[in-house]
């Protein structure tokens, strides 16, 4: 038996038989022990009615004896009948006890409830709702790209936005969207494009889908597995490498800068390794890869001047070739320097500082394959040494040397470029195109496509402006030497770097100036 017990038993035997201390002590612990206490209190008002029913009374002393008498008559369930009424009204006042602390501590007993209830349905909803994890970052946005998620609407993309798995993201034509990757892997989907991401999580490897259009990507190493773009036509597996897929209803292309790019058929399941500086062409009637070229096609070339070919193994030359207006065979045609203009053996650049160059030979084999035509191509890469040039600087011409105008040339005036032509059309009123340079920083890489009626002028790849004032054929042309820097007699000299440039007996269409203009900065080493 505890120390409390004893007190406890002490205290029902006799009230006053607990010292002060002894009486502190059991306070103490009743305190500490609600049921205890609530136990002791029952027993005392048991006691007390007890007392209150069976004290002697000595004032009745006799009357008191003679009921005893007549209780001890009645049996013993007679004499239990106040016993249990005592019981009863015990059991009530216990009772009653329970009930009050339970209207006191209830609300609060609830309020735990309920907050474990909300805390419990947090963490389940939390757990058992599917929750899109952001797959890359948008770096940058042009024009109005659209974003449609697997459930839900459509929104607009906007730089420092992310896209999450199984996004669906659309390019308008002119526009274009970069998406970086955290393992530095960039994504950059030009106009006029749809792709899919893929569904699978941040950590697995990357899986995108084209639909059309055209992507460029530089990708880096990938742990989780080769990141994978599946289009119509092919599925492109690459790991470490700059790629450019570009996707037609009919076919996939692929280009390669950097490193290698398995490349697979779907028809068939056939398999192609395209290697840095190569291109894979899929569709259902063609697949091959072959080395990347500028031009892409050399069929309709009149003239080529290119620093990314020997014009043979055993000559350190660059590349400069005139068709033949009778055999049309291309053969080696080089042009000679007139005062301060020099072959830079470094890059195979022109370098032109006042003087020229020229060709008397290609200029007669171009007059004799164009006059019959009424299609033109010019293309040219250059950097102007000034914006300031009095013009007009002829970069390239071709005409008589007793004519002052020509039957073709690209000029230079202030931070101008312009092209002529002429035609059989009379009257001649179209006027020169002129485009202005902007920046003679970078390389300029400008193509000029003429059909009879339509005049066009891209940048880059990109178309940039449009005439339909200029008609007729090339039958007015006369014939003379094909010049770089000057005209054919010296004058209206250009001073700046000509890298390259090509002429063609026909119109070039628009893909084919791109791809020009790709190949060009890929062979060039100046990425995609």
């Amino acid at each position: 038996m505890s120390n409390l017990d004893l007190l406890v038993h002490r205290y029902l035997e006799d009230r006053g038989s607990l010292a002060p201390r002894e009486l502190d002590d059991l306070i103490a612990g009743l305190r500490a022990d609600p049921e205890l206490a609530i136990t002791l209190r029952d027993q005392l008002l048991l006691d007390d009615l007890l007392a209150q029913k069976l004290a002697p009374d000595r004032l009745n002393f006799v009357a008191q004896v003679e009921q005893r008498i007549a209780d001890l008559e009645r049996g013993h369930d007679e004499l239990s009948k106040p016993l249990a009424d005592l019981r009863s009204l015990a059991a009530a006042e216990k009772r009653s006890t329970w009930q009050q602390m339970a209207r006191h501590w209830m609300p609060f007993v609830l309020g735990i409830c309920a907050v474990a209830l909300l805390s419990f349905v947090a963490l389940y909803a939390t757990r058992s709702t599917p929750h899109s994890h952001s797959i890359a970052k948008i770096a940058s946005v042009v024009g109005d790209v659209k974003i449609m998620p697997k459930d839900g609407d459509t929104f607009a993309a906007e730089a420092d936005g992310s896209v999450e798995p199984g996004q669906q993201i659309t390019v308008p034509p002119g526009g274009m969207i970069v998406l970086s990757y955290e393992d530095g892997t960039e994504l950059r989907i030009k106009g006029d494009t749809i792709v899919k991401i893929g569904d699978q999580q941040p950590t697995a490897a990357k899986r995108v889908r084209i639909d059309k259009g055209e992507v460029i990507v530089s990708v880096k190493l990938q742990p989780a597995g080769a990141m994978r773009f599946i289009t119509p036509h092919a599925t492109a597996t690459a790991q470490s490498s700059i790629l450019r897929l570009l996707v037609t209803d009919d076919k996939t292309l692929l280009d390669v800068s950097e490193g290698r790019v398995q490349f697979d058929r779907l028809a068939d399941k056939q398999t192609l390794l395209i290697a840095a500086n190569e291109s894979g062409t899929a569709s259902r009637d063609t697949f091959q890869n072959r080395q990347l070229m500028w031009p892409d096609r050399r069929d309709g070339l009149a003239y080529l001047f290119s620093p990314l070919e020997k014009a043979a193994p055993d000559l350190d030359k660059p590349l400069t070739l005139a068709r033949h207006p009778e055999t049309r065979d291309l053969r080696f045609s080089p042009m000679e320097p007139r005062g301060d203009a020099i072959l830079q053996e470094s890059r195979w650049f022109y370098e032109l500082n006042g003087g020229y160059f020229i060709a008397p030979e290609a200029g007669r084999d171009i007059f004799a394959s164009n006059r019959t035509s009424s299609e033109l191509t010019l293309e040219a890469v250059f950097s102007p040494a000034s914006l300031n040039q009095a013009g007009p600087a002829r970069i390239i011409a071709l005409g008589a040397e007793d004519s002052d105008e020509p039957d073709f040339a690209l000029d230079q005036d202030g931070s101008d470029v312009m092209f002529c032509l002429k035609t059989d059309a009379k009257p001649a009123t179209a006027s020169p195109q002129r485009l202005a340079i902007n920046s003679a920083d970078a390389p300029l890489h400008l193509v000029v496509t003429y059909r009879h009626g339509e005049l066009i002028i891209y940048r880059d790849g990109i178309e940039i402006a449009r005439s339909n004032d200029l008609w007729g054929s090339l039958a007015a042309w006369r014939s003379g030497p094909l010049t770089v820097g000057a005209d054919a007699s010296g004058e209206h000299s250009w001073r700046g770097i000509l890298e390259a440039f090509a002429l063609y007996n026909r119109c070039l269409e628009p893909g084919e100036v791109a791809r020009n203009a790709r190949n060009y900065r890929l062979l060039a080493g100046r990425g995609m």
